[in-house]
């Protein structure tokens, strides 16, 4: 498998704004004007597709309009990159939609996270295309971004335009709060991963990676909004299928709104006594309090793209740029 890096982004370029997930509610509207100002501030050119304007249920537009909307900003000359309103739950629905090959030929940062992880996980199988797990307009530029504190909200619009008009690599990224040492160790690899949930309702798809992918991966992961046994569940689901046979390390981001016990008398576990416990067959390093997830401003993680962690030291470099030239 060849990776393809999209073309680097120049200030003055378009980004196209489309709504992949969820619909652009109105309890949002604040939160995506914020965003947007965010991008014009950069000195990008904005452009909305069809679909912050539609919704069908809990999606921006049926499955087939929103993927219309994906191939039209894909194929469209003036638009550079991609960036999705929002996460949400649907983007599972669109991927049997959409044209890869067009995709292919015409690639593009396609930037999100939470749900988005369904389309990085698709594209980055189906059309080889570097997939960009990071901040989308509501939730990320237009709420994080807006409660950082101003050296974190500094060192997140520097990464944002680092990985994404820089064809160089990023080097190592500093922590912006304290990582934790799961388990001890160093690995090289391409990184894979994105939010938990989204990763395992794609296993056993044509649009999840094939697991020989996953031979000597930096696999990393976040969850929000779950019970502790459905973290174990989806963990395990992971583990039945072979992609922990083959990974060389984890990285762990944020895990919040983690649910009480359902049942009165349950003693749980920590999330990482939890997760030590799954995977105490293997002895790749883990390492936790990632910069990436819900409620934080999110370090860009790139599907495809080789990194070096430390779980000793607490580091991750980035060795590969996400763009080229």
């Amino acid at each position: 498998m060849k990776l393809v890096g999209p073309p680097k982004l120049n200030i003055g370029d378009t980004i196209g704004v489309v709504s992949p997930c969820l619909p652009l509610l109105s309890q949002f509207k604040e939160q995506y004007d914020a965003g947007i100002g965010e991008l014009k501030k950069f000195g990008f050119l904005v452009k909305e597709g069809k679909t912050p304007g539609l919704k069908h249920w809990w999606s921006g537009g049926t499955p087939q309009q929103q993927a219309e909307d994906i191939i039209a900003m894909f194929k469209d000359n003036d638009v550079k990159a991609i960036i999705a309103t929002s996460g949400g739950y649907s983007a599972i629905s669109v991927l049997e939609l959409l044209d890869y090959e067009a995709i292919a030929a015409n690639p593009k940062p396609f930037m999100g996270m939470s749900d988005m992880t369904g389309y990085h996980l698709a594209l980055y199988t189906k059309a080889n295309l570097v997939g960009f797990h990071m901040d989308e307009v509501c939730f990320g530029m237009g709420m994080n971004w807006q409660k950082a504190e101003p050296a974190a909200k500094k060192q997140t619009e520097e990464m944002f335009l680092r990985f994404l008009t820089k064809p160089t690599p990023a080097g190592v990224i500093p922590p912006l709060r304290e990582r934790k040492t799961w388990r001890k160790g160093r690995a090289v690899g391409h990184l894979i991963g994105g939010n938990l949930s989204s990763l395992t309702r794609q296993v056993g798809t044509p649009y999840f990676p094939p697991l020989d992918w996953f031979d000597g991966a930096i696999f990393y992961w976040e969850a929000v909004g779950f019970h502790k046994y459905d973290l174990a569940q989806m963990l395990y689901q992971l583990k039945y299928h072979g992609v922990f046979d083959r990974i060389a390390g984890m990285l762990v981001g944020t895990i919040t709104a983690v649910q009480p016990p359902r049942d009165e008398g349950i003693d749980e576990p920590t999330i990482s006594e939890l997760t030590l416990s799954i995977l105490k067959q293997y002895n790749f390093p883990i390492l936790a309090g990632m910069d990436f997830g819900h409620y934080t401003v999110n370090m860009p993680m790139p599907v495809g793209v080789k990194v070096a962690m430390d779980a000793d030291s607490q580091t991750l470099e980035f060795l590969e740029p996400a763009v080229r030239d």
